[in-house]
């Protein structure tokens, strides 16, 4: 009889710890969730951040490497973006602004100027961006 009670105190007590062992795997799978979805999203991420670097290096046409700039300045102001994002953000427009230097020189003054004075502006503005990034990761 005395087994039988020991056993029964076992399991009553065990019983007891349920709630709280179902907490933990529920707590545990939560975490778990917001670490997918984190990485899930810093991915998607990463894939528009590669498209805007390449659009915006793109010497073909001024139209989208503007428009690789602008998304750049967007995504660099994203709470997925890191230190180290920005590093590389300001680097780029660092290249950027100093390429559309050396072609205004060899071009002169002339209708494409507008379009190098927008993407200067740009550039500009997401050297702006990932300095205020970097200060702030």
């Amino acid at each position: 009889m005395e087994i039988v009670q020991g056993i029964w105190a076992a399991v009553a007590g065990a019983a007891a710890l349920a709630p709280l062992a179902t907490f933990g795997v529920v707590l545990v799978a939560y975490l778990a969730y917001r670490q997918k979805d984190r990485a899930d999203r810093r991915d998607q991420w990463w894939k528009r951040a590669q498209w805007a670097i390449d659009s915006a290096l793109s010497d073909a046409d001024p139209q989208r490497r503007l428009a690789g700039l602008k998304v750049l300045v967007q995504l660099i102001g994203s709470d997925l973006a890191t230190a180290e994002d920005a590093d590389l953000m300001s680097a780029l427009a660092v290249g950027i602004l100093q390429q559309e230097g050396a072609a205004d020189a060899r071009r002169g003054a002339t209708a494409a100027a507008s379009n190098t004075d927008r993407i200067v502006r740009e550039a500009e503005r997401l050297l702006e961006a990932a300095g205020a990034r970097s200060r702030s990761a």
